[in-house]
């Protein structure tokens, strides 16, 4: 991978920057980082570590899971936009039909989840729960819903669900107590930096993915976002969103120049904004921080929201990620007299052209962007682009002085839901959302 800088470059545009950064702040947010001072919640850094008893007690998994022709995901936020972001690059966008269909459930509306579960043929159908604090309630509930289905079939729902979450918890206790295998997510790694555990890795194994190459991957960018220097990508795109932001960019627009990983944005959009967008810093002072991620995908968005990129409020930044070598191409061999200057070009070369030409049309017009540029799209190269995001997001958070690895404003929203169904320690909130809702009825036009 590499990182393309010309659209930030002080040579190439007004508010262009500088990419000299400080070796010794460097060395310091590094060793912050993998020394854990920041957060409890930095053993992501260890999962592309996984030993081969890992390996093998997942394979085994899997490997009973693969015997069903269906594969679905009960999960939500980073238990499920990882998954769905493997799924669309490695299998539903280049049309693969691996044995057994791997389908993420990340919501809980009734028209959609129910939809989807009157087509299954329950009998051959493995459900996947991923929670992990183990009380996630769209999750149970979904999980319930299914216990019920089967039950009414009567389907041994036991032979049809397998549990990912954190050892010790009550899901846990009670998936032991059934007979469920149960796979752990380590406590010191969030949600949204679990990709790379049991709770991206069973699914992407089912779906037929390398993940000893998608792990490899992850420790080639760990390797380099660890040093001192300029290959550190990681630490050097931090360094421009950082600026950026303190010139009130306060936008991130993430486009990809694929369509295999269309859901990259989507996936990166939790990462950025969950871990960025915080009321306090370390201090406890109120800096109300973040940069608001943008999902869009090349070319598709430069018919839609690129006139605003480049003539609208200059508070966006523009990430691009392209790729070098494809693995299915096609040349325009017939011409037109209106059309014949696409002859003999092939769709790959369109794309990079409009690439380029988007790229070129920002940065004269004084629109900051930069580029991230992958070989190819493999096992390996994904692994080690969502590794440096990762590593980008825990660099910006040293650099804003904030925590990354907590979500108070999410957390307040579950605790007012539980609230809601009437768990008896909310029963305080309880009322007080009640009144909130009755007073809500008084302003109904």
């Amino acid at each position: 991978m590499k990182l393309e800088f010309y659209g930030v470059s002080k040579s190439n545009l007004k508010s262009g920057i500088a990419l000299n950064v400080s070796t010794a702040t460097m060395n310091r947010q590094i060793k912050n980082i993998v020394e854990k001072k920041t957060s409890n919640m930095l053993d992501w850094i260890e999962l592309p570590d996984m030993s081969e008893k890992e390996h093998i007690v997942l394979e085994e998994i899997a490997r009973t899971a693969r015997k069903m022709s269906d594969f679905v995901v009960l999960g939500i936020g980073g238990s499920a936009l990882g998954i769905r972001m493997l799924a669309d690059t490695f299998v539903d966008s280049v049309h693969a039909r691996p044995k057994t269909k791997v389908t993420v459930c990340d919501n809980i509306d009734g028209d959609k989840f129910l939809s989807l579960l009157s087509g299954l043929n329950l009998k051959k159908t493995m459900f996947n729960v991923i929670t992990k604090s183990g009380s996630t309630s769209e999750t149970l509930a979904q999980m319930l819903i299914v216990i019920d289905m089967l039950k009414a079939k009567k389907i041994d729902y036991r032979k049809h669900f397998i549990v990912t979450t954190t050892e010790g918890n009550d899901l846990w206790n009670w998936a032991l107590n059934e007979g469920i295998p149960v796979l752990s997510i380590p406590r010191g790694v969030g949600g949204r930096f679990s990709i790379f555990s049991s709770v991206g890795l069973l699914p992407a194994r089912v779906m037929g993915l390398d993940i000893r190459e998608l792990l490899r991957g992850a420790r080639v960018a760990r390797e380099y976002c660890l040093k001192p220097d300029s290959s550190n990508i990681a630490y050097l795109c931090a360094h421009i969103n950082y600026t950026y932001l303190k010139k009130d960019l306060t936008n991130l627009v993430t486009m990809p120049y694929s369509d295999r990983l269309a859901l990259l944005p989507e996936f990166f959009a939790q990462l950025w904004a969950e871990s960025l967008g915080k009321m306090l810093n370390r201090k406890s002072e109120k800096v109300y921080a973040g940069q608001t991620p943008i999902k869009t995908i090349g070319v598709t968005d430069q018919h839609s929201q690129l006139q605003l990129y480049s003539e609208g409020p200059k508070d966006k930044l523009v990430m691009f990620i392209r790729v070098d070598k494809v693995d299915s191409d096609v040349k325009i061999a017939t011409s037109l007299p209106f059309a014949d200057h696409l002859c003999g070009c092939s769709l790959k070369e369109l794309m990079d052209y409009e690439y380029n030409a988007t790229a070129y049309s920002l940065t004269t017009l004084d629109r900051p962007n930069y580029t991230l540029a992958l070989d190819n799209i493999s096992e390996a190269s994904v692994g080690e682009l969502v590794f440096m995001l990762e590593m980008m997001t825990a660099f910006m958070g040293e650099m804003m002085d904030i925590n990354a690895y907590d979500q108070p404003g999410v957390e307040l929203s579950k605790l007012y839901t539980k609230a809601m169904l009437g768990v008896k320690v909310q029963q305080e909130k309880a009322k007080e959302i009640k009144d909130y809702m009755k007073n809500k009825k008084k302003f109904i036009v």
